[in-house]
């Protein structure tokens, strides 16, 4: 087996700093779930994901080769600025819009429908109330049996 390689001071940063990040956003998920409401968890998960799903970005330019890496990014970077980013910015730009609206929608009618299941709760509760006053009221004396 080979030894570990020590770690650089910049690389050791940099891990700390995506470390941070990642907790900062574990924070930020736990407290929307804890400001969704009444909803399952559940629902609460389904909700999160689509709002983290909102957003489409353009992807990250980067390139793997260690030697040719930077003017491989920079010709990218020309590339997608010159002949592609005027056709795909509105592209994207109206897909956001559209995720924002569906996700809205979504969420409007989630509330609405548990606002109806409350709503139905409540009728189902008062109709058991005016059903066992009924019977209550319902005379106690025997009804008398024709004659024959």
């Amino acid at each position: 087996m080979s030894e570990p390689q020590p770690v650089a001071v910049g690389e050791a940063q940099d891990v700390a700093v995506a470390l941070e990040r990642l907790r900062a956003g574990v924070r930020q998920r736990r407290a929307e779930l804890a400001t969704l409401g009444d909803e399952s968890e559940a629902t609460k998960l389904r909700l999160l994901e689509l709002k983290t799903l909102e957003w489409v970005e353009e992807p990250p330019l980067f390139s793997h080769r260690a030697g040719w890496g930077r003017l491989i990014v920079l010709l990218r970077k020309v590339f997608f600025h010159a002949f592609i980013k005027w056709h795909t910015r509105p592209l994207l730009q109206r897909q956001n819009r559209f995720n924002q609206v569906a996700s809205q929608l979504i969420q409007e009618l989630i509330a609405q429908q548990t606002r109806f299941a409350a709503e139905v709760g409540r009728l189902e509760r008062e109709l058991a109330a005016a059903r066992a006053a009924e019977v209550a009221e319902a005379p106690s004396t025997p009804t008398p049996e024709p004659e024959r």
